[in-house]
């Protein structure tokens, strides 16, 4: 119950919202009432396994197929059985504001402690729409407010629109669930300090652990109760550590990745075969074979077949969420999983992408060890792309932790005809699909790119846009330099620069590396995924290491001769692999004997404190965040994990809120410790110290160039 005074609704949100917070189906009966008992025995199963609250009637509890009475039903259940011991949020949108207001009534009357509530669904075509509408039911109820940003509703807010929203009294915050990783790193970015924002996916704790911000709640999705068993709450536990900063990969890796797999494809199938509909058929039934109970869907949706629930039953057998007869069956160990199957491949680093045209070269990239296999068609004009039956049969052969990623190749100005090949990938469950321009105009690739946007809502798959390097060659080709604003432009989760021409020529023959570098950095903060590629081989790694992109694409570098026409070979796979990782981890110094221009710090040991009289101070990392500050004005920054611009994001954001303080940067990756050296000495701060601690961090000094140093 709700013990808060609506000035104190944000305060009360920080303090409760945390951890992992369940959704719950809505249980039918056999002859299709409320299954009142059933709705008790799921929620008692949710708060064994420490989930930290609960909401009722959202998009999965097919609120949009209550009548008024049977919402209002499920809540007084839902209130009778949380009795005041247990957070619970009521999902109260409706096209009608009068019966949105009495929903909001009855669960403040009942004792719920938070509403929810997303655009009306109907008529409603505007964010200032949106808005005033939230703002009525704010100044309505005592309620705090979470807002639902997802296409379910019929409109995705922009993060400047969920900015607003934040802005009204007793709004505490936002689930930001438009499948749009550009919005919720941007809404993070810009809102997250003032206002709780929670992304229902994994992918949210490793971005913020680049870019430097925090998610503090897992607000809300099913997994709790479809990973867990009682007595082995994985999950819950990986969520509770990672809302704290404690991101444990190794720990997800073995008890969760094959799991969310297994989620993910069927996600993935059952949005597709329904239009595009929340897979609440898949969610029931996968909760009745964990021992929940769910009963059916209602129209306008369908149950799933008996073959789909035998497959279904199959696949959670093979994870050991339930046993076979006669066998125990437990979650193998799988030291070589990814981290978190369709995130953006920004979140692992500098990763190898092997582009294949067949399936033999398919199982050569994946038994040489590439990150990302990207399916094309190299016969079809510069470049095109690869039949449907490849790309299906690739997606079904690679294990569904591993990125299978489609290439379009140089697309028609054509936005329909686009939007439906982008579409055909997502419903194949690609990783990603990259859409390219030659001699498009801007305006016109923009509009493209949205379009293609548009057509992947609901699905996992990352839009790509791409832009050639030796555009410059084309007439009217597009300036491969507005590749950073297109993708941003067009709505992108990242984009590629590659090139065309195929004559001896590669990327750094068009772009400079310098240039590329700023490219790429200037990407990373607005929270995109980079990729280069483009005729690249062995002796470009250390000049790509530097730029330190977020993919690598290469083709005729691990082919058998190194000629891309003739078949990939695992070998040559493996070793441009382990070459790139060498450089990586600083094995292979790449900044050796190199200058970048008007800095020229090497990675060697650098500077030393010289006669200006600073120590190291006696500030700590408080281990969760990016930044803390102690009582001697001493701002640390523990960049150890995270991506170079997020680093580097903290650090400008830190001496723009309070350049009187020194600022010491804690970093392991060789290739982040060059590059916050460079910008450091570009933005005219003062490098202090830079030694090397007992752990064998690197630790680095700055002094803000507004500070006055002390004499």
């Amino acid at each position: 119950m709700a013990d808060y005074s609506k000035h104190e609704a944000q305060d009360w949100a920080w303090e409760t919202l945390k951890g992992q917070w369940t959704t719950f189906v809505t249980p039918f009966t056999s002859d299709d009432n409320i299954d009142e008992l059933s709705i008790r025995a799921n929620i008692q199963r949710a708060r064994d396994l420490g989930t930290t609250g609960g909401g009722c009637t959202w998009g999965m509890g097919e609120f949009w197929s209550l009548s008024f009475a049977e919402r209002c039903q499920v809540m007084d259940i839902v209130a009778s059985e949380a009795a005041g011991k247990w957070p619970i949020a009521a999902h109260v949108t409706h096209t009608s504001f009068k019966d949105m207001i009495a929903l909001a009534d009855r669960a403040e009357n009942n004792g719920f402690d938070l509403l929810v509530v997303a655009p009306p669904y109907m008529v409603t075509n505007t964010e200032e729409q949106v808005i005033e509408f939230v703002n009525g039911l704010a100044s309505h109820s005592n309620l705090a407010i979470m807002f639902y940003n997802s296409p379910q509703f019929g409109m995705v807010m922009s993060p400047e629109g969920l900015d607003k929203i934040c802005s009204i009294p007793s709004v505490v915050g936002v689930k930001e669930a438009s499948f749009n990783q550009q919005i919720s790193i941007k809404t993070h970015i810009t809102t997250g300090s003032k206002a709780i924002i929670s992304t229902p996916d994994e992918w949210i704790f490793a971005k913020g652990k680049e870019l430097g911000f925090q998610q503090h709640v897992m607000f809300a999705n099913t997994s709790d109760w479809r990973f867990d068993l009682p007595g082995r709450n994985n999950y819950v536990q990986f969520i509770d550590r990672a809302t704290r900063g404690d991101l444990d990969q190794e720990f997800y890796d073995k008890n969760i990745s094959e799991i969310k797999a297994v989620s993910d494809k069927w996600w993935g199938y059952t949005v597709q075969k329904s239009g595009g509909a929340l897979p609440v058929a898949m969610i029931k039934h996968w909760g009745e074979l964990m021992g929940l109970n769910s009963g059916h869907v209602r129209k306008p949706l369908n149950d799933l077949t008996y073959q789909e629930k035998s497959e279904l039953k199959k696949d959670l057998e093979s994870v050991g969420l339930i046993t076979k007869p006669e066998e125990v069956v437990t979650v193998t160990n799988n030291a070589n999983a990814a981290w978190l199957n369709n995130a953006d491949a920004g979140s692992s680093g500098m990763m190898l992408l092997v582009s294949a045209q067949n399936m033999d070269e398919v199982y050569e990239a994946d038994k040489g060890g590439a990150d990302i296999i990207d399916v094309k068609n190299l016969q079809e004009a510069a470049v095109g792309s690869a039949h449907p039956s490849l790309v299906a049969q690739a997606r079904n052969e690679v294990a569904a932790k591993k990125h299978v990623s489609v290439t379009l190749g140089v697309v028609p100005n054509q936005a329909g005809t686009v939007a439906m090949a982008v579409h055909a990938a997502a419903v194949m469950d690609a990783t990603s699909v990259k859409v390219g321009f030659i001699e498009t105009t801007y305006d016109d690739a923009v509009f493209i790119l949205r379009e293609c946007r548009r057509a992947l809502q609901g699905f996992g798959t990352k839009l790509i846009g791409s832009l050639f390097a030796d555009n410059v060659l084309y007439e009217e080709g597009l300036d491969p330099l507005l590749m950073v604003k297109l993708a941003l432009d067009g709505e992108c989760d990242g984009f590629l620069i590659d090139t065309l021409v195929k004559d001896g020529r590669n990327l750094f023959d068009f772009i400079p590396e310098p240039k590329l570098k700023e490219m790429v950095l200037e990407a990373k903060q607005a929270g995109l995924s980079t990729a280069l590629s483009g005729h690249l081989k062995l002796d470009n790694l250390d000049e790509l290491a530097r730029i330190n992109p977020d993919i690598v694409g290469v083709r005729g570098a691990v082919c058998s001769s190194g000629d891309r026409d003739r078949t990939v070979a695992w070998e040559a796979v493996a070793h441009f692999k382990t070459q790139l990782d060498l450089r990586k981890t600083g094995q292979i110094d790449v900044y050796a004997g190199h200058s970048n221009g008007s800095n020229g710090y090497s990675n060697g040991n650098g500077h030393s404190n010289g006669t200006n009289g600073y120590s190291n101070g006696n500030g700590h990392s408080n281990g969760n965040g990016v930044v803390a500050v102690n009582d001697s004005g001493w701002a640390i920054i523990d960049g150890r994990g995270k991506n170079c611009a997020g680093v580097i994001a903290a650090l400008a954001k830190q001496i723009e809120a309070d350049y009187s303080s020194f600022v010491e940067v804690i970093l392991a990756d060789a290739l982040n410790i060059y590059d916050v050296l460079a910008w450091a000495e570009q933005a005219n701060h003062k490098l202090i110290t830079k030694r090397v601690d007992e752990s064998g961090n690197t630790r680095i000094l700055i002094q803000p160039h507004a500070l006055t140093p002390v004499s």
